[in-house]
């Protein structure tokens, strides 16, 4: 399994060094054939691509801090009101 997941993973990166030795970045950041016929129309949906991405990693990062929120209010409710502590202690030998 995980010989496969390696093979995967170099395929990936080489096909990846393949396509950015000929034209550079450039070419991961273009659309595909049927959105890139125009060329006006080709800034824009760059564009539109990079700000929908940062749209949706700022969405992910709220959902981070909404859940780390969370763990934080569970955690008091857990030890100030109800009393249930947890150690984590290392054993000595």
């Amino acid at each position: 399994m995980l010989d496969y997941i390696y093979g995967q993973a170099k395929q990936l990166i080489e096909s990846v060094r393949e396509e950015t030795r000929e034209r550079g970045l450039l070419a991961l950041v273009e659309p595909v054939a049927p959105f890139n016929q125009s060329r006006l129309l080709l800034p824009l949906v760059v564009a539109g691509a990079l700000i929908s991405l940062v749209f949706l990693s700022g969405i992910a990062i709220g959902a981070c801090a909404a859940l780390l929120a969370a763990l934080v209010g569970l955690y008091l409710l857990l030890s100030e009101v109800f009393g249930v502590s947890l150690e984590l202690t290392v054993p000595t030998r």
